[in-house]
């Protein structure tokens, strides 16, 4: 947290809160790369939102959130994972983030996808955004995003091999800790607010 020198206007709350509440999920599967330890898990997922906010603030509307989500949780996941400081993660036994290994490998096969097609499976299916939200959001045509979320699509179904994605990713994104996400947005947002607020 200690990079994150910007403050926040109480303004760009809203836009936070947003970009919070889109990418959680995303974030949720992302760090099931560096870590099984919810505890560890959440330190990295609201960090990484507190920072993407914080970019997203500083280089405006000229890159993509996504790219900037993968850009942070490069740079605090292997933070965390080192031992960078704050919450003590370590102290004591975690419980699992995820615990079926079902959903585990799920999670490894989305993010053996490009980030491209994982953002959109991610934001569609477990996020909720239909296709046209999507390509107001990523700014793109619809066909653009349509034929995106397709390819990606076939690749998870070769990935997992199955012959309907859809069903198994309305399984994965039922099974997700909606209280892991609750806490990590709660958390980037409160940290937000009390920047912006000079406390």
């Amino acid at each position: 947290m200690a990079r994150a020198r910007q403050t926040v206007d109480r303004a760009e709350l809203a836009v936070c809160e947003r970009i919070i509440e889109l990418y959680c999920p995303y974030v949720l599967v992302w760090c099931a790369r560096y870590t099984n330890g919810r505890r560890q898990a959440r330190q990295i997922g609201a960090y990484t939102l507190v920072t993407t906010c914080l970019a997203a603030r500083a280089v405006g509307g000229g890159l993509a959130v996504g790219r900037i989500v993968e850009s942070m949780l490069g740079v605090v996941g292997r933070d965390v994972i080192a031992g960078a400081r704050g919450e003590d993660w370590r102290n004591g036994p975690d419980e699992p983030l995820f615990v079926e290994p079902r959903m585990r490998y799920m999670a490894t096969a989305l993010n053996a996808l490009k980030r491209r097609g994982r953002e959109v499976l991610v934001l569609h299916h477990v996020a909720g955004l239909t296709p046209a939200n999507l390509a107001r959001l990523l700014e793109q045509p619809p066909d653009a995003v349509l034929t995106r979320m397709a390819r990606a699509e076939r690749h998870l179904a070769r990935w997992l091999r199955v012959a309907d994605v859809r069903a198994s990713m309305a399984e994965f994104a039922a099974g997700l800790d909606a209280g892991w996400m609750q806490e990590v947005a709660e958390y980037a947002l409160d940290y937000l607010t009390q920047r912006a607020e000079g406390r």
